[in-house]
């Protein structure tokens, strides 16, 4: 029994979700990861991993993970064709933790951040159809490198490189079945009454069977629209030439637009092996996701000045060399796609794995290419839950859930001749909160924890060496449902 108290603080919660997704999309600079990698200076900054907590801990895999039939559900934006394997809604919210050690040949410096990571809202439409929406970052810029040079007849000169901002994305996006009415079309066709006319029920059986398997079978789309601001600078000092006057460059590019990413995937179900009935059934996942090359209108702000420090240390601008507003261009976003497998036993066991590529070497921006190269991750993650149908009784360690994952990544950086790779290994926990299987509602605080590393110390680079962490918070719950009484 639903009481009027309990719709009501549904209604607040989601009032509450809705009210936070509009601020934040007004106020885009609590939406971006802050950052702080001398390597988000090139293309779009450093790119945010797709997936939330529980996807994190298992080195991002996800695009042949989607829910079962019962809770936990999470949200995988991953693949947008999970979203009709939802059977409740579910709302997740999330932040993130970094604590990066950036290593040159001669300095080390150790820099931590923290950032709201996700915010994200499923619910499903139909027995086919499931919906999710939600505000999440794409991408984040934010460094600062300085570079000291003797240049003759002027002396030393100080170059200092600045970045700021990032790239967030709004999105909505749909899952359907479009093969899920197929079993009972069957059993309404005449092939099937003359089947069962005939006593032939092991051929009625095997072609219902078969049709049950196709209406797996999920097609997803997300359309968000990204915006965001990305800064970047350079300014030249002289700090000991007094008859020279310092020197700033600077640009701001405003990205806004719509951009769309496809999924699909298939899972099939072994009930049985050799004859015998099996006591949990064993699920075959795949999955695949694609996103077509896009031009995204943007447009860019050019600002460059000399100028001098006056004795209180202001900057004052000296002259303008150039200023230019609201010039209107494209940036042009790279084909991208991927795969991925997995096994599932019962609600106990998953494993899977990823192989995406990214297109990057298309990639311009105002007409003009920053040589970046294409990009190739790979992923592998497991998770188990002991004893996920103990209804929130019995022992506490046997209904959480353990993760683990490990990801490598040639990246889009080709720098000195060295094209950068990434690396990581994660680790993760689900814990679950006031389970109620009767009221259909279920929480998790999901924890997830990677320590990698990105580039080298060769050829005159920085190597990053990082910590990350995640906490993200899922709950599932029968909302848009009428309620009733007694």
């Amino acid at each position: 029994m639903k009481t009027k108290n309990t719709l009501s603080i549904k209604l607040i919660l989601f009032s509450f979700f809705v009210l936070n997704t509009l601020y934040l999309i007004d106020n885009t600079s609590l939406a971006q990861v802050t950052n702080s990698s001398p390597y988000s200076r090139y293309g779009i900054g450093d790119l945010s991993g797709k997936g939330f907590a529980q996807g994190f801990a298992m080195g991002g895999t996800n695009i042949a993970v989607q829910n079962d039939s019962t809770p936990m559900f999470f949200i995988n934006t991953g693949n947008p064709a999970s979203y009709s394997n939802i059977r409740l809604t579910t709302a997740e919210l999330g932040e993130n933790f970094n604590r990066t050690q950036l290593q040159s040949a001669t300095a080390k410096k150790t820099i931590n951040n923290a950032s709201l990571a996700y915010l994200s809202l499923a619910f499903p439409v139909k027995k086919w159809w499931g919906a999710s929406i939600g505000l999440i970052p794409y991408s984040s810029v934010g460094y600062k490198v300085s570079d000291h040079q003797e240049v003759s007849n002027v002396g030393g000169v100080d170059f200092l490189y600045e970045g700021s901002g990032g790239i967030n994305q709004v999105y909505f996006g749909n899952g359907i079945k479009p093969l899920y009415g197929l079993p009972g079309h069957f059993l309404r066709s005449k092939k099937y009454e003359r089947l069962k006319a005939e006593k032939n029920f092991a051929k009625a059986d095997h072609i219902l069977k078969r049709k049950k398997s196709w209406q797996s079978f999920s097609l997803g789309l997300n359309a968000s629209y990204m915006f965001g601001n990305i800064d970047n600078s350079r300014r030249s000092i002289f700090p000991s030439n007094s008859s020279s006057f310092n020197a700033r460059a600077g640009t701001t590019t405003r990205l806004g637009d719509f951009y769309f990413d496809y999924g699909a995937q298939y899972s099939y179900t072994f009930d049985s092996l050799n004859g015998r009935d099996l006591k949990e059934n064993v699920k075959l996942l795949m999955g695949a996701t694609f996103a077509a090359q896009t031009n995204m209108t943007a447009k860019i702000d050019s600002l460059a000045y000399t100028y001098f420090n006056n004795s209180l240390g202001y900057e004052v601008v000296k002259d303008t060399i150039n200023n230019v507003q609201g010039v209107k261009g494209k940036m042009q976003f790279p084909l991208s796609f991927g795969f991925g497998l997995g096994i599932k036993k019962g609600d106990k066991w998953l494993i899977a794995g990823d192989f995406a590529v990214q297109n990057w070497s298309t990639y311009t921006a105002f007409n003009k290419s920053q040589d970046l190269k294409n990009s190739m991750r790979v992923s592998l993650g497991a998770q188990y839950v002991p004893n996920s149908k103990a209804n929130g009784k019995g022992n506490y360690f046997k209904r959480m859930n353990y993760r683990m994952g490990g990801r490598y990544a040639q990246t889009l950086l080709e720098l000195k001749n060295t094209q950068l790779t990434e690396y990581g290994v994660s680790l993760g926990i689900g814990l679950p909160v006031g389970r109620n299987f009767l009221l259909q509602n279920f929480s998790l605080v999901n924890i997830g924890v990677e320590v990698g590393q990105r580039g080298t110390t060769q050829n005159g680079l920085i190597k990053e060496q990082f910590i990350k962490a995640t906490i993200g918070f899922t709950i599932n719950d029968r909302w848009f449902v009428r309620p009733k009484f007694d």
